[in-house]
């Protein structure tokens, strides 16, 4: 809290500070955690999307008697630095952002805010993505001026009041940083990345529509403003030429800009500066005109029903979000479609005459793309109707089951359900009753066996399950052994008794696969190898006791 004399200009900045009660109290809201300070300053990590700022007073204040301090106009448009288009009055509410703490930028002017008929019960601002992504700091500046009555003085038959008068600033500051991204040391470098955008020559003011040749006669020819990248998914794929980014779980889709350039030197050349675009618009985001500032970023986002959303416009982009040489985390990014343009204005300023520009040239330009964020899984998950479980492959549930695409909206599912009914030869019959699409929190609660194959369209993967639905002895006993309704069937025949909780009895087990296919082969073959073996050592044998008898035979011969 900040006091002054009548004639001032509220400059807190270089000033000491005062003490005395606040007119009203300043809350912020949101999921909040105190994590400290930060340059000395109270700082908190966000889990929610946005901070709400509030400033609540006692509307009695209003009606306070002269000989309390009680508020008056106060016809001036300066509080400290901050120039305003209209007098401060009853009292103003100015709200800035700093990337830094340092240098400030103005996003909120109120004035005239301490009346009857003003309605400070809704948020005064609500933080931008942007800010929290990166980190930002905050700081909410109420101004007003003050007067009371200490007493009279006489002069002859006239009575004059005593009054003294002053102006106060309560200035309030934090820090503020997404809880999504505190202490994340990723950066734009990080790989798989993806560079994005050209910059476009778009004429001057036409809504950034059109498209002419950047020649050398150019201001912004043979330089670039910046760089957008795209990372932090794990692969890369393409649709129609557009870009498609496929994440699996734990992966942050990130868009940055890392700004290259001073802005107030452009190319280092000081006769090249970015602009305040006061009069711009975006003829293809149907953006009305408005103060663009030095430079708008316009993010528009097409969800997976084809709703096209709002774009998101963050105005002074340039100067108030991005620092020369530094990575600005734009945003993080979820399943969807995605069209990105930052429009900037260019001034050429060669010549000027002290304060004085001489006939300044002025320049649109935009640097846009589009991409697609799809999840790289190919898997979807039922879930018990009463009891909420996941059900796994082959499970049975006699509640029914729901779908859960777990955010993966772009994946196609396909399901088929089967009804069983006995032929009159005792077996079982398969009855499809229908095969059809299905999607997300779809449910299926009547009997039946119910397979579904989710593929992902941009992976090629596919997956298949089986979820059974009912209280049928013969369902319990596909579910409980994992079996096939033709095997079941053979089951039947060999006389199987299948109980109401699905267990099988009263027959031979046929083997496993394995053991059908590998055991006996390599038995036979044991076996088969062992007798040739002693069949040739009997032969080998035989041959070896005829050539002994000849050859005994023939010494004999020779000794006679």
């Amino acid at each position: 809290m900040y006091e002054f004399a009548s004639n001032a200009h509220y400059e807190f900045s270089s000033t000491t500070v005062s003490s005395g009660d606040t007119f009203g109290t300043f809350t912020i809201s949101g999921d909040l955690k105190n994590t400290g300070y930060k340059n000395g300053i109270p700082a908190y990590s966000v889990s929610s999307e946005n901070v709400d700022f509030y400033y609540l007073y006692n509307q009695s204040k209003l009606n306070s008697s002269e000989t309390e301090w009680h508020l008056i106009d106060d016809k001036t448009k300066k509080v400290d630095a901050v120039s305003l288009d209209q007098n401060i009055l009853s009292g103003a509410i100015i709200v800035q952002s700093s990337k830094d703490g340092v240098t400030w930028i103005t996003d909120t002017i109120r004035t005239n805010v301490f009346t009857a008929d003003t309605n400070l019960s809704d948020s005064l601002y609500t933080t931008k993505g942007i800010q929290l992504e990166n980190g930002c700091y905050y700081r909410v500046i109420v101004a007003y001026e003050l007067k009371i009555k200490t007493g009279e003085k006489k002069a002859g038959p006239f009575t004059s009041d005593i009054t003294d008068e002053k102006k106060v600033a309560e200035v309030y500051e934090f820090y503020a940083v997404s809880s999504e991204v505190e202490g994340n040391t990723t950066s734009a470098a990080a790989t798989p990345r993806k560079e994005l955008g050209q910059k476009v020559n778009t004429g001057k003011d036409n809504g950034y529509s059109g498209n002419n040749a950047i020649d050398k006669n150019d201001p912004h020819y043979g330089w670039n403003l910046g760089t957008f990248v795209v990372n932090g998914y794990t692969r890369e794929t393409s649709s129609n030429g557009t870009p498609v980014f496929l994440k699996n779980v734990g992966d942050k889709v990130t868009l940055w800009f890392t700004l290259t350039q001073d802005i107030n030197n452009l190319n280092g050349n000081s006769a090249f500066t970015i602009s305040e675009d006061t009069n711009g618009y975006d003829q293809f985001f149907e953006i009305s005109q408005t103060n663009f500032k030095r430079g708008t970023l316009i993010i528009r986002y097409t969800d997976y029903e084809g709703n096209i959303h709002d774009p998101v416009i963050y105005t002074d982009f340039l100067a108030a979000n991005a620092t020369t040489g530094a990575d600005t985390r734009v945003q993080l990014f979820e399943e969807g479609d995605y069209e990105i343009s930052l429009d900037y204005e260019i001034k050429n300023n060669p010549r000027q005459v002290g304060p004085v520009s001489v006939v300044p040239t002025y320049t649109n330009y935009k640097i846009s793309f589009n991409f697609s964020i799809r999840n790289g899984n190919c898997m979807v998950y039922p879930f018990d109707t009463v009891t909420g479980a996941e059900l796994s492959d082959c499970a049975i549930t006699s509640n029914g089951f729901k779908l859960d695409m777990a955010k993966s909206r772009y994946l196609t599912i396909d399901v088929t359900r089967i009804v069983l009914n006995m032929g009159t030869d005792g077996q079982l019959i398969e009855d499809v009753r229908f095969n059809r699409p299905a999607k997300d929190n779809d449910t299926y609660t009547d009997e039946g066996i119910y397979a579904f194959t989710v593929k992902n369209l941009y992976t090629g993967e596919a997956t298949t399950k089986t979820i059974y639905v009912g209280a049928d002895k013969y369902l319990m006993a596909l579910s409980k052994n994992l079996l096939t309704v033709e095997t079941l069937n053979e089951k039947i025949e060999q006389d199987a008794t299948i109980s109401d909780d699905g267990t099988i009895s009263n027959y031979v087990p046929v083997e496993s696969p394995s053991a059908e296919t590998h055991q006996p082969v390599t038995l036979q073959s044991s076996s088969s190898t062992l007798l040739i073996v002693v069949a040739v050592v009997a032969i080998v044998g035989c041959v070896a006791l005829t050539m002994m008898k000849k050859a005994k035979k023939k010494k004999e011969e020779t000794d006679i």
